[in-house]
């Protein structure tokens, strides 16, 4: 291999860690071998990279974190996952973390059962205390130790599936071993990064007022001093900085700097943005295996999805985006378009969608706003320029005897493309 071949295979490799460490920040060796290996091969690089978004990138034993500390007056941090865990199961995982930093090395569902419980009943815990008695709070909990488990927190030590899914039934028995991973414990959660999150954010009406310079230490200080990674974080992150989302003071900047911030998205990720009059938009290699968990998945060969899809359709149809690209409809508009969808392909609508127009609404309007397509308010809908690939879709259903099955469009449907 020549020295430019190996040169830009490790630099591919590289961006690919990065992107891998952007949809899982925390890596334990234990759980993902191949990427935490690629982190530590790379790690001067990748270290360098997430200071440049004003990012920390830690290492400990065999476990390293990307922390995401919020920037600026906006607070700004990472993106909320497309498909999170209910409510009531985060609370539990944070729970479970906090009464895995009271217990032994080894432990047992059933003891750190009995632990959340007593920590959500503690004077001052202001949740719904968890009761195990109850199947559901069972099955939540059963969720949360599934997400310490993917982190690499807690680390199964028995085999026998059967004994977890009993304590989930009928909650006897000790459910299933597991080791604590204190390392990773240790990076579950940082408390600096902590309380920037929930630091008041007092003078925010001032961005609101339009200031656009300030003495360092003030809001617009602040906004001044933390822009280029505000900007790259949104373009690298969210895949899309739209300036109409920016105070005008950032968007000016963002257009003046767009070739310089497009290359350096470009050469953390080794993909590609393109340039817009409503923005700028990064396209991940589609032939990398980071890329897949980073990019939202629309559409897909499923019911939401379709259905998502014509109804995106319609509401963009014959209406003009305004002069920032986006297209605004009142509730009773959408409500109206879901009606004639839902009208016209009948036929074709699954069990989950079929109860009515308004039951297929909600559906597909999730699939929408979390492909960050739409975004939803009390008054309607927003559709964002980045929504305008998906205009005339070419589809064609062919109903089978899956019709009333939630399998979606058959395989014979063309969907349309990005």
């Amino acid at each position: 291999m020549t020295g430019g071949a190996a040169g830009q295979s490790s630099g591919a490799e590289a961006q690919e860690a990065f992107v891998g460490l952007l949809t899982s920040p925390l890596v334990s060796a234990r759980v993902n071998a191949a990427l935490f290996r690629a982190v530590h091969d790379h790690r001067g690089k990748l270290t360098q990279w997430a200071g440049r978004l004003g990012y920390r990138l830690v290492f400990s034993g065999t476990v390293t974190r990307l922390h995401r500390d919020p920037a600026g007056p906006q607070r700004t941090a990472a993106p909320p996952p497309w498909s999170p865990p209910p409510r009531r199961v985060l609370v539990l995982t944070a729970l479970l973390a906090a009464a895995c930093e009271g217990t032994d090395l080894t432990t047992t569902v059933q003891v750190l059962s009995d632990e959340v419980r007593a920590l959500s009943a503690s004077p001052g815990a202001r949740i719904t205390p968890y009761n195990p008695d109850r199947r559901t709070e069972r099955q939540s909990f059963v969720r949360a130790v599934g997400q310490l488990t993917g982190l690499g927190v807690l680390v199964r030590r028995t085999s026998d599936e059967s004994l977890l899914r009993q304590w989930e039934e009928d909650g006897s028995g000790v459910g299933a071993g597991f080791e604590i991973d204190r390392d990773a414990l240790l990076q579950f959660a940082d408390p600096r990064t902590v309380d920037l999150a929930y630091q008041a954010r007092a003078g925010s009406d001032d961005m609101d007022a339009g200031l656009d310079e300030g003495p360092p230490g003030s809001h617009a200080g602040t906004r001044l001093g933390t822009r280029s990674q505000r900007m790259l974080r949104t373009l690298v992150e969210d895949t899309a900085l739209l300036y109409a989302d920016l105070h005008p003071v950032d968007a000016d900047y963002a257009r003046g700097q767009r070739s310089w911030l497009a290359g350096l998205a470009e050469e953390m990720t080794g993909g590609s943005v393109e340039m817009r009059d409503e923005g700028m938009l990064l396209r991940l290699p589609a032939d990398r295996t980071a890329s897949a968990p980073a990019t939202a998945q629309f559409p897909v060969a499923t019911a939401p999805s379709w259905f998502a899809l014509k109804l995106l359709d319609a509401a963009m149809a014959d209406r003009a985006p305004d002069a920032d690209g986006r297209i605004m409809l009142a509730d009773s508009e959408v409500d109206a378009i879901a009606a004639a969808v839902y009208r016209d392909n009948e036929q074709a609508l699954t069990i989950a969608l079929r109860d009515s127009p308004a039951r297929m609404r909600s559906v597909v309007e999730l699939v929408l706003a979390g492909c960050g397509l739409i975004r939803m308010t009390p008054a309607g809908w927003t559709i964002l320029p980045v929504a305008g690939r998906y205009r005339d879709p070419k589809a064609i259903w062919e109903p089978t005897i899956d019709d009333l099955a939630d399998t979606g469009p058959s395989a014979s449907e063309e969907l349309a493309k990005p």
